[in-house]
């Protein structure tokens, strides 16, 4: 009897495992049908080539002594006052401003008083600014975009800035050059510069964030910069988009 189970065995173990190749190969090709059509749903072309990926911003310290070179600022300067941390204070000191302002993210823009936040469109700002130019009610656009319309009182610390000093529109922008927001909002913030020109200023203001661990040196490395008049090349060239 175990002779003949043996060999019933032996004779259907074959069979067993061509069945199971069999079966395998239909549900391979089911499932590549299943996803094909998935794709045709989605409107994905699964021939088209993976598109390359633009190159990151380099905000390492080296990559920072390279663009003072390129500004044709004193490199041994340059090299002590990023090595030194010669900025770190200042950078911290513009961090406890926002922070008192109630600024916890970047970028965060402060419009005549007025808090927006984030890469908003530019339609946002100068629907802000033009209310603050027409009468003064940038408060009340402000809170219609959503946020707190609240005026704020600010007594802060000199720092760098763009535009007269006497325009009636003063933004102070509190941003961290590795935050991806912050590089987004840059074209932006530019366009807004020349449309409102002659009425409207950009003071800048650090805020690295802890968790990007190139922020700091890049916000030293701007104000390093502006040791030798060169802060807002610098700072436009970190945003720069990379070519």
């Amino acid at each position: 009897m175990s002779d003949k189970k043996t060999g019933l065995q032996t004779l259907y173990t074959p069979i067993l495992v061509l069945l199971l190749i069999v079966a395998s190969f239909y549900v391979g090709r089911l499932s590549s049908q299943v996803e094909g059509l998935k794709n045709n749903v989605a409107g994905t072309d699964t021939t088209a080539p993976t598109q390359v990926q633009a190159p990151e911003r380099q905000l390492d310290v080296a990559s920072m002594k390279a663009r003072a070179k390129k500004f044709g600022l004193d490199a041994t300067k340059f090299d002590q006052c990023l090595d030194g941390g010669t900025m770190a204070e200042r950078v911290a000191s513009e961090q406890k401003e926002g922070a008192a302002l109630g600024v916890s993210g970047t970028p965060s823009f402060i419009i005549n008083g007025v808090m927006l936040v984030g890469a908003q469109p530019q339609s946002s700002f100068e629907s802000v600014i033009d209310a603050e130019l027409k009468n003064g009610s940038g408060d009340k656009a402000a809170a219609a975009l959503g946020e707190s319309g609240k005026r704020l009182t600010m007594n802060l610390a000199k720092s760098y800035v763009d535009g007269p000093s006497n325009a009636k529109i003063k933004i102070v922008e509190f941003t961290d050059f590795e935050c991806p927001y912050c590089e987004k909002a840059f074209p932006t913030v530019k366009a807004i510069m020349e449309k409102y020109k002659g009425k409207i200023s950009l003071e800048y203001k650090s805020f690295p964030l802890s968790f990007h661990p190139s922020a700091q040196k890049a916000a030293e490395a701007a104000l390093c910069a502006g040791e030798q008049g060169k802060f807002w090349e610098m700072h436009d060239d970190i945003f720069a988009p990379a070519k």
